[in-house]
């Protein structure tokens, strides 16, 4: 009898520190991210992910599948004390419409203050270039790099997503937080 309990105890020991150990990974954010929640750049529920993750809105999700920074890129070379951060990201359409969906539709925080801090990604002039507008039909996905210019000295960004609707409301917000 005493001996079933050590077993059963050693067990649940066990199964206690797999699940410990399996748990959800802990996410390393980085100031910036923490400064803009504080400062409430968001509207409605706030998600955010890192590199390689895939967050959901109500029309699509996406993932960011790389991210690095250039001096000069397809021919641009990026003004003095500034530098280009290229954002491979990938878009999938899941609803059972037609969406319309373009590079304008993202945005950057570098640092937490919507006047100053707020970085909006470059006109598309390259193939490889999320498109500044289209339609994403039901199911499809698309990749592209967006190309934001920003100041040498930034190390951390985040890559905005908020949904509107078709009446102009707004709803959720997507959040990816870089670093470069």
């Amino acid at each position: 009898m005493k001996k079933s309990k050590y077993i059963v105890i050693s067990l649940c020991l066990a199964l206690v520190l797999a699940l410990t150990a399996c748990g959800g990974e802990e996410k390393n954010y980085g100031p910036l991210l923490e400064q803009a929640k504080e400062a409430e750049l968001y509207v409605g529920s706030l998600t955010t992910g890192l590199l390689g993750d895939t967050l959901s809105n109500s029309f699509f999700e996406w993932t960011v599948k790389d991210v690095r920074t250039e001096k000069e890129i397809y021919g641009k070379t990026a003004k003095d004390g500034k530098k280009f951060v290229i954002v491979d990201i990938s878009v999938t359409n899941t609803t059972d419409e037609e969406y319309e969906i373009g590079n304008y539709d993202f945005v950057a925080y570098v640092a937490p203050d919507m006047d100053s801090g707020l970085t909006d990604t470059m006109d598309s002039f390259d193939d490889s270039m999320y498109p500044d507008q289209e339609m994403l039909a039901a199911g499809e996905n698309r990749t592209g790099k967006l190309i934001f210019e920003v100041d040498e000295s930034v190390e951390e960004l985040i890559v905005d997503y908020i949904e509107f609707f078709g009446d102009e409301e707004m709803g959720n917000t997507n959040w990816f937080d870089l670093f470069v």
